[in-house]
């Protein structure tokens, strides 16, 4: 019995097909079942597939009509016999170390992840990794904590684990009764709905944070081209993942981080469903959710980030905005925002003074301008902006 099987879900992906199967061929630890499904390809992929499996016997070919990605998973998982299971995307690559560092790594553990080198635009790249630190996550208070954070981490919008099925090694035993839960007609972060159900019957997760995977970019995947149904295809999801959390221990936490998350995506419809640019707004989301409802705030900064943050405050109505602050104020003088100069902090009671500034360096200068008018540096507050 092998003891990985690694699944190629493939949709018309003849220009990367080779160079993907041949990098999980010369794989250093050879002791694999490579699956490639076909999904309807109309490309010449599935003849690509069939010579693949004429050279190599450890390479079985699925060819089925087109179900989308989550449908070729499927049957791929259900058909495998290793004891863990790994997934590659038909245009990417990975290293030939990286099957023997799983094997090697995996111990007890139910799921590995690992770290990517991710083609951000073409020549590109930028690594990836879990933003839970490496080790295991195998006690109680662990798995909890794992829990709290994997779809949002810390509050901060981005995600705690990184929400793709590749670069990730799985036991066969537990993702087959998995699958069984899964619509694969969710077409949208379809990762997603696999992986934190996967999580949540885990009883051991190891994170790792080495990079062995290549993850290309592909100008025509489905985050980069238009969706007129993106909203009915994230609520799909968001009910799929709101149904499998209700009853769990961490119902709460889990929902609410589904919920952020949910927020976040929200400011991409514009872009998604590709509205006119005068529909457009920039997707900066405000990165304290965690603060007490009614807590007195002042917003320093009326660029894109303070704009946004404006209206998310406002429009949440969670928070009191006291006073909203610029050293530019004069230039909203005759404009519809309330920006006022940073001097009436002095005047005021406040709970936090929200830092809304992009970069990092700015924020740090603002901060030491502000403890130098007084204010205490516990309650001045910066995140680096982000779009989840």
């Amino acid at each position: 019995m092998p003891f990985i099987s690694v699944i190629v879900p493939v949709y018309n992906a003849s220009r990367y097909l080779k160079e993907c199967v041949k990098s999980i061929q010369e794989q250093s630890y050879e002791n694999l079942e490579i699956i490639l499904v076909d999904d309807g390809s109309t490309d010449g992929s599935a003849g690509i597939c069939d010579d693949f499996a004429r050279e190599d016997k450890r390479i079985r070919v699925i060819h089925q009509e087109n179900l989308g990605a989550a449908g070729a998973r499927k049957n791929g998982i259900l058909s495998a016999t290793g004891e863990y299971i790994c997934f590659v995307d038909a245009d990417d690559r990975i290293d030939n170390g990286m099957m023997d560092f799983f094997r090697k790594s995996i111990g007890k553990s139910d799921l590995l992840t690992s770290g990517c080198r991710c083609e951000i635009a073409i020549g590109e790249y930028e690594i990836w990794t879990d933003s839970l630190e490496e080790g295991l996550y195998d006690t109680d208070r662990a798995r909890k904590y794992f829990i709290e954070n994997m779809i949002v981490f810390e509050n901060r919008f981005r995600a705690g684990v990184q929400p793709y099925l590749w670069g990730k090694f799985y036991r066969r035993a537990i993702i087959q009764e998995v699958i069984q839960d899964i619509d694969i007609s969710i077409v949208y972060s379809e990762d997603r709905d696999l992986l934190f159900r996967y999580i949540l019957k885990s009883k051991s997760i190891r994170i790792s944070h080495k990079c062995f995977y290549d993850y290309r970019y592909n100008p025509r995947s489905i985050m980069r081209t238009i969706n007129k149904n993106f909203m009915s295809d994230l609520n799909k999801l968001y009910l799929s993942l709101e149904k499998a959390f209700v009853g769990h221990p961490q119902e709460e936490c889990l929902i609410n981080q589904l919920q952020q998350f949910l927020v976040s995506r929200m400011y991409l419809i514009p872009s998604f469903m590709g509205f006119s640019s005068d529909a457009q707004i920039s997707g900066y989301v405000f990165p304290f959710s965690e603060l007490e409802k009614g807590s007195r705030v002042i917003l320093y900064g009326a660029g894109k980030v303070g704009k946004r943050y404006y209206q998310q405050i406002y429009r949440q109505n969670q928070l009191q905005i006291v006073l909203w602050v610029d050293k530019n104020w004069r230039d909203y003088d005759e404009s519809s925002w309330p920006v006022v100069s940073p001097e009436r902090i002095k005047k005021l009671r406040y709970d936090y003074v929200v830092v809304a500034v992009k970069k990092e360096m700015l924020a740090k200068e603002i901060k030491r301008e502000l403890v130098g008018i007084g204010v205490p540096e516990n309650r001045i507050l910066w995140r680096e902006p982000v779009i989840f």
